[in-house]
């Protein structure tokens, strides 16, 4: 075998480190935070992808059958590159959520993800056994746009449904026939109309609970009491006018009915001279939240006032006002008390650069907390909440591939609620290409699974289009390539 496909990375354990300061960006090539060291072999040129490749599309084509853009519109393209971003997608995005779930009843990990031919796939990981089961294919997608990736719901009884296909088209939902397996499946009803980013929860017993993103682009929801065999009428849960909705919800685990907490962004409006300079996808302004207790029928503030639905800006909550920068929203969590954490970046759309930062809700407010800058916006981390004094964070916050979106991942931890945070290893070193969209496991409890990401190249045109899929949990040496069993 030649050396190229001997190729490895270093990959790093947990380490001490100092305190990240507000302007550090980790740069290929910088020396390694200090600790054990473990190897994995960089994925071969010629071995079989396990997952879609996508870009939305280069600069000129947003432009498409429009002939009175300003080239000024087209600043926030990084000069020299021709998209936005672009490369591995099997877990992509952040508004695709649940998308790994931990059962603890057969002691397994289940996940979807979009495969090469950026079909809906579903497979897991047997902690006891050590081993990943063949992944199973669910169905099909009308094209490669990763933005119709899959999400899962595993319910009281068992049975995993499976939600893939929207981006301004109907959900597709497929049923397992049996508990806790993959191998059979039925269709269910289809959630129709123009759909986009389903998050499936149970709230009430044997009820499920999906928003979405509708056309107009409200953020909606619909309840099913018959295993998806149908849904309810779409009510409208956020409505800013003129504006499209991009949400992140999470629901308690244990008793019900279980609390929802959710956290959303808008696309859309701006100033007059942010509307004429600036691209569609480039005006996302700031962060707001809404939570129900009543299987979601009901919403409230942080503060217990309720909202009427549906929630337009004057009356929402905003966590996080961002001014002229943009947000993308990459994770919410939950500790032991049921408080609501996110994750989200902050980002001067013109340059890329972005601070990645953390809001907590305690009884006294919410507080706000800087973690590290990174060179893109479309990097997207995963938080996880290993107990109350042991947050961390797990990202791509170190530079692979400059100005694109992903790198190395890297690892901060908060001993203090989130309120102050530590680079405290570097997990990845030296990648050729750029790992991202890194998926934390809902109901996480075993400590050798914890996240799942893509590895693939981000470069537009790619050398490869070949993505691979690793995890990792605080309880491995290092990062892992998932590896599934023969069919």
């Amino acid at each position: 075998m030649s050396s190229t496909l001997l190729r490895t990375v270093a990959v790093l354990a947990i380490s001490v480190a100092g305190v990240v300061s507000a302007g550090h960006v980790a740069r290929c090539g910088e020396p390694a935070v200090a600790g054990a060291e473990a190897t994995m072999v960089e994925p071969a040129d010629d071995e079989p992808s396990q997952g879609v490749w996508y870009t939305p599309g280069t600069a000129e084509g947003y432009a498409r059958g429009i002939t009175d853009y300003p080239p000024e519109k087209y600043a926030c393209v990084y000069p020299g590159k021709p998209t936005v971003y672009s490369g591995p997608m099997a877990t992509y995005c952040a508004w695709h959520r649940p998308m790994a779930i931990y059962s603890p009843k057969v002691d397994k990990t289940f996940f979807v993800f979009g495969n090469p031919d950026n079909s809906p796939a579903i497979s897991y990981y047997d902690h006891g056994q050590k081993t990943f089961a063949a992944s199973v294919v669910l169905g099909t997608n009308p094209n490669g746009d990763a933005h119709r990736n899959p999400t899962l719901l595993i319910d009281g009884k068992g049975i995993i449904t499976v939600y893939f296909g929207a981006h301004g088209h109907p959900t597709r939902v497929v049923r397992s026939v049996r508990p806790y397996d993959i191998t059979e499946w039925i269709p269910a009803a289809a959630i129709e109309q123009k759909t986009s980013y389903p998050q499936p929860w149970e709230l009430t017993p044997g009820e499920i609970f999906v928003s979405y993103r509708s056309s107009p682009p409200a953020w909606c929801y619909r309840k099913s009491t018959d295993g998806a065999g149908s849904w309810s009428p779409e009510t409208k849960l956020v409505d800013f006018s003129g504006t499209s909705i991009y949400a992140v919800t999470i629901a308690e685990t244990g008793t019900f009915p279980r609390k929802i907490h959710m956290a959303w962004s808008r696309m859309g409006g701006g100033t007059p001279e942010e509307i004429r300079t600036k691209a569609l996808w480039a005006r996302r302004y700031n962060v707001y939240y809404a939570c129900s207790d009543d299987g979601g029928t009901t919403w409230k503030k942080s503060d217990g006032s309720r909202y009427t639905l549906p929630i337009d800006e004057s009356r929402a909550e905003k966590v996080f006002d961002s001014g002229t920068h943009g947000v993308w929203l990459k994770d919410i969590q939950l500790d032991s008390q049921g408080n609501p954490y996110l994750l989200f970046v902050d980002a001067d759309v013109t340059t890329y650069q972005c601070m990645w930062k953390v809001a907590g809700l305690s009884s006294k407010g919410w507080t706000m907390a800087d973690v590290v800058e990174s060179d893109h916006m479309y990097d997207a981390g995963g938080l996880v909440i290993l107990s109350d004094d042991d947050f961390r964070i797990w990202g791509p916050a170190g530079v692979s591939q400059p100005h694109e979106d992903g790198g190395e991942i890297e690892e901060f931890q908060s001993a203090d609620r989130g309120a102050t945070w530590t680079r405290t290893g570097r997990l990845t070193g030296g990648s050729r290409f750029s790992h991202n969209h890194v998926k934390t496991v809902f109901n996480h409890q075993k400590d050798d699974f914890r996240v799942l990401w893509s590895y693939g190249d981000s470069n537009y045109p790619p050398a490869t289009r070949n993505v691979f899929l690793f995890f990792y949990g605080e309880g491995k040496a290092g990062p892992a390539r998932v590896r599934f069993s023969s069919p």
